[in-house]
């Protein structure tokens, strides 16, 4: 799984002070599920101190609109590009 998406492009080796651990976790069905083990960056990161909008006013937002964009959230993460100096 690793291999696959390191030839794809969607992840690269890293020796970054702020990288994090993959680990693979095995799901119920027996295929294994990729995560990301951000404790660490979670520890010294700031909170944000804004709530979520409540998601019917998120929704009254659309009211009139007529164009969409959607992800596939299965691995959206791995579908908006980050700006290299950003990595």
């Amino acid at each position: 799984m690793i291999e696959g998406i390191v030839k794809d492009g969607v992840i690269e080796p890293s020796s970054s002070p702020w990288c994090s651990p993959v680990v693979l976790i095995k799901k119920k069905d027996g295929s294994m599920q990729f995560c990301v083990d951000y404790r660490r960056l979670k520890d010294i990161s700031q909170k944000d101190s804004y709530p979520l909008p409540r998601i019917n006013d998120t929704l009254d937002i659309f009211t009139g609109v007529k164009w969409f964009s959607t992800l596939d959230l299965k691995n959206g993460y791995w579908q908006v590009e980050i700006d290299p100096k950003d990595k």
